[in-house]
């Protein structure tokens, strides 16, 4: 059975509740204020069901300008609008506001209902009907029927329902496919049940027992049971209305518009680019820079305009817009929005979210162009191709560009999947970089290598995590696939932790340094001279020695004490088994008895056994040592 979703728009007063009445049945008022006030507050549902083909959902919208939000969250996702104007006054004011919002969500079908035509003659049908065309010339509606009725008497009532079903018959039904989303408009507790939210699917699909994201709040809940028009269903989705049974979750943590979606597949921005069209209307030129009123689905928050291209924007234009908004907001690419003053209650214009996490570009640039027609024209792919560029070295994984795209992740797999997408993109585990920028990140890579050893000919190599800080920001799978890449053409070769070039060998005159380095500490025994010393003997700069010896420490043939004092591997080894068996034999050593055993002074004494401390052979009791257990 088709499922659509059809909505009200017209002025207060002028018998939209009264006339889903008439056609359904079902009383949209439910408050106690709309009964006792005459007018609809809040948004109302009902359904109608033609046979057993079509099932169509009916939104009724309140008409009063202080009401325009709930309006606006009303028609948001509906995929018809049934016009209402009332025969004894015409064209109102929120007429044509209400006909500017269903313009700027971008609704193509629509029927127009000239209500109380009981109250009316024929003459005054004619004549509304004029103004009417005249008003919906060149928009939607010019071309949509319309239908004179009166819901007191019952008049033409029938022939609303077969126009609607017409209607009906030639609208497409939305797919169920994507990203799953339900605009809350209503949250409210049933005794035994707990929290129920209700809202139009606008896409994808939801089961029972499943676990669900309230956006942007952050809180998870399961689904208990799904309803739609008040009947449990083991599935809903795009294009009904749709009741949730939320667990886990208290009723003061939900509120009109919020989000509800599967977690993780949905993105919270603070900024958007946009199309913006501005209303031909007779109002003031809008500034760069300021503040409105961001109306999508049923949320309402506050944003600060940015104009790419130009300082201001007049009546009837349409630009290429940023907002950033003043609280993170949930939307996707392709969403429609409403733009009103952030003073003054009237709709300003509105336009399609383009990018929802934009860069912020440079105002009055040549390359906005291009940007805004590749994100208002390119194919998919096209945009895929742009949102991995702008994730520069870092990339962006499968589940972020799908959101970027506003698609499911299968349709990512199929980008992915496409023989031709190895030519631009290049897949690194869940990551996706473009092949241009992994290739630049590879030669930076070889480059700081290449520098590294020029400056540090004596160098055995740089650490990884050395390399990696100093490369551009990037995952560490990144950095470790473009390192295994460079490894494998044979470039460089990494030696325990050290990556070095592979072509770098040991120049003659240092592997003449390092021994005589070694034939001088094997000479001193445990009483070696400091680096000064060695500088002074071997008549070369004092760096290169201190990089000899980093690199004879990290090969094992050198251990350094305290700061820098170093001694060969030999000696250290030979001190190690003489403490041991002395301390095995006497249990315990002082100062005086290594000076005595050793021959040492305080200056080479003191830090040899705080490194037997440190090695964990021996162990401080008082002012001797001993075995350390084990050892």
């Amino acid at each position: 059975m088709k499922q659509l979703v059809i909505g009200t728009a017209g002025h207060i007063d002028h018998g939209k509740t009264a006339l889903i009445k008439a056609l359904t049945g079902i009383d949209c008022d439910r408050l106690k204020e709309e009964k006792e006030r005459g007018i609809t507050i809040e948004l109302g549902f009902a359904y109608y069901r033609f046979g057993e083909d079509i099932f169509v959902g009916i939104v009724d919208v309140p008409g009063h300008e202080r009401f325009v939000r709930h309006m606006v969250a009303g028609a948001w996702g509906i995929d018809m609008v049934l016009f209402v104007v009332a025969g004894d006054e015409s064209v109102m004011p929120q007429t044509r506001e209400h006909l500017d919002i269903c313009e700027l969500l971008g609704i193509k079908r629509g029927i127009i209902a000239i209500t109380k035509k009981d109250l009316v003659d024929d003459d005054m049908v004619e004549l509304v009907t004029e103004e009417i065309k005249e008003l919906v010339k060149g928009g939607f509606l010019e071309d949509a029927p319309i239908i004179p009725v009166s819901s007191t008497t019952g008049e033409n009532i029938d022939l609303l329902r077969e126009q609607i079903k017409r209607n009906a018959t030639e609208i497409a039904e939305r797919s169920r496919e994507g990203i799953f989303r339900l605009p809350v408009d209503r949250v409210f507790t049933i005794k035994g049940f707990g929290t129920i939210v209700t809202g139009t699917c606008i896409s994808g699909n939801i089961r029972a027992g499943e676990e669900a994201e309230v956006y942007p709040f952050g809180k998870r809940a399961r689904i208990r049971t799904v309803q739609a028009y008040h009947e449990d269903v083991r599935e809903a989705g795009a294009g009904q209305r749709v009741a949730l049974n939320l667990q886990g979750i208290e009723k003061q943590e939900i509120e009109r518009g919020a989000i509800i979606g599967r977690p993780e597949t949905l993105l919270l921005t603070s900024r958007i680019d946009a199309t913006l069209r501005y209303l031909k209307l007779p109002f003031k030129p809008i500034k760069n820079n300021t503040i409105l009123r961001f109306h999508i689905a049923t949320a309402q928050v506050e944003a600060r305009l940015i104009l790419l291209d130009r300082d201001v924007i007049e009546p009837g234009d349409e630009a290429f817009v940023q907002f950033a908004f003043f609280e993170p907001t949930v939307v996707l690419p392709g969403d429609r929005y409403i733009m009103r003053g952030s003073y003054a209650i009237q709709t300003l214009g509105g336009g399609t979210v383009l990018d929802i996490a934009p860069g912020r570009h440079k105002r009055l640039s040549d390359d906005l162009e291009r940007i805004y027609l590749l994100l208002q024209q390119g194919s998919l792919r096209q945009k895929a191709e742009y949102h991995i560029e702008k994730g520069g070295y870092k990339g962006v994984s499968r589940d972020y560009l799908a959101m970027l795209l506003g698609v499911g992740r299968d349709v990512v797999e199929g980008i992915v999947a496409d023989p031709a997408s190895s030519r631009w993109m290049k897949t690194v585990g869940k990551t996706l970089v473009r092949a241009e920028r992994f290739l630049a990140y590879k030669k930076l890579l070889k480059t700081l290598l290449d520098e590294f050893h020029a400056k540090n000919p004596l160098k055995i190599g740089i650490s990884r995590e050395e390399l990696r800080t100093r490369l551009p920001d990037a995952e560490p799978h990144i950095f470790q696939a473009a390192l295994e890449d460079v490894v494998g053409e044979g470039v460089a070769e990494i030696e325990k932790d050290r990556v070095k070039l592979k072509s770098t060998t040991q120049k003659p005159d240092q592997s003449r340094v390092e021994t005589e380095i070694l034939g001088i500490l094997d000479k001193r025994g445990l009483t070696p001279p400091s680096t000064a010393e060695i500088v002074e003997e071997l008549r070369i700069k004092e760096e290169h020695v201190k990089d000899i010896f980093g690199k004879l420490v990290y090969e094992g043939k050198v251990v350094r004490v305290k700061g820098d004092m170093y001694f060969s591997r030999t000696h250290i080894e030979a001190l190690k088994k003489t403490v041991k068996e002395y301390l095995s034999l006497k249990k315990e050593m002082s100062p005086a008895d290594v000076k005595a055993v050793l021959g040492l002074s305080r200056k080479y004494m003191i830090p040899l056994l705080e490194y037997l401390d440190e090695i964990k052979l021996t162990i401080r009791v008082g002012d001797k040592r001993v075995l350390r257990t084990g050892s």
